[in-house]
Formats: C-alpha cells, sequence, structure tokens
C-alpha cells in the first residue's frame, strides 16, 4: 500500500483529475463571452446593419403578433406574424442582392418580388389565415429601417 497515495485529500471542487471545477466554470463562462463579444462586435458595417435591422424586425414583429392575437384574434396575429416573416426573408434577400452589386451582377436580383406573389397566395389559398394583416405584417420591416436610421 502506498501511504503517500492515502494521506492525499480530494478537495470537493477538485474532479478526479485534479483540475479545479471552478476553472472550468470560469473557462465555459469566458468561452460563452467570447463568443457573445465577437457576434456583437462585427467589424463590417454592411453586415452589422442587417443583423440589427433583422433583429428590430424580429423583436417587432413578435410584440406586435402577441398583441394583435390577444386583442384581435388569434388567426389576425398568426397571419401578421407569418406576413412579418416573409418580409424578413424578402428583407434578406434583398439585402443579398445588393451585396452582390458589383461582383457578380450588374443589376437587383428579381427573385425576392415571388415572396409577396407567394404570401398573398399562400393566405389565400387558407381558410384560417387572413390576407390583410399578412400583407401589413410583410411590410413590418419598413418601420425597423425609419428606426434604425432615425436614430443615427
Amino acid at each position: 500500500m502506498d501511504s503517500e497515495r492515502k494521506k492525499s485529500k480530494h478537495s470537493i471542487t477538485q474532479d478526479a483529475s485534479g483540475a479545479s471545477i471552478k476553472d472550468a466554470k470560469e473557462e465555459q463562462q469566458s468561452f460563452l463571452n467570447n463568443f457573445f463579444d465577437s457576434f456583437f462586435s462585427i467589424k463590417d458595417n454592411y453586415l452589422k446593419m442587417q443583423v440589427i435591422i433583422f433583429l428590430i424586425t424580429l423583436l417587432l414583429s413578435i410584440v406586435l403578433s402577441v398583441l394583435t392575437t390577444i386583442c384581435i384574434s388569434v388567426s389576425f396575429g398568426l397571419s401578421f406574424f407569418i406576413g412579418s416573416v416573409f418580409g424578413i426573408l424578402y428583407l434578406r434577400l434583398l439585402a443579398k442582392s445588393i451585396a452582390n452589386l458589383g461582383k457578380s451582377s450588374t443589376g437587383v436580383s428579381k427573385i425576392q418580388l415571388l415572396l409577396p406573389v407567394c404570401l398573398f397566395i399562400f393566405t389565400s389559398k387558407s381558410e384560417f389565415l387572413e390576407i390583410l394583416p399578412a400583407i401589413i405584417g410583410f411590410f413590418l420591416y419598413k418601420p425597423a429601417i425609419v428606426f434604425y436610421f432615425s436614430r443615427s
């Protein structure tokens, strides 16, 4: 028997390898902090603007969808939210085609114009969704853009 081994006591804050559990927690927290810092410290101003406008639009659409669901009806709130999701997709496609201007294309792509048409067809074929709140939700990205540029 090894008498030295018997004398050594394991601390509660140490795992079997002898590494401190507090060190592991601090390492995990620093990893998360570095991840969020790198995510929110985007160097490209155009990309940073896109992310902020998308987040503002998403938050605005969630809040307004919940309010319209409570105040008006479930189908109105759901239609509003689906329209706002289509609006975010439209804005993303538009941003991608603008980013490609001068690099690989000479004009803005027309594919994003299919989204409002698809939204209109999708809501008109559905029995549960309404067309007007979906179209209003689709244009919800515009107040987010106005808000973003008015605070500058």
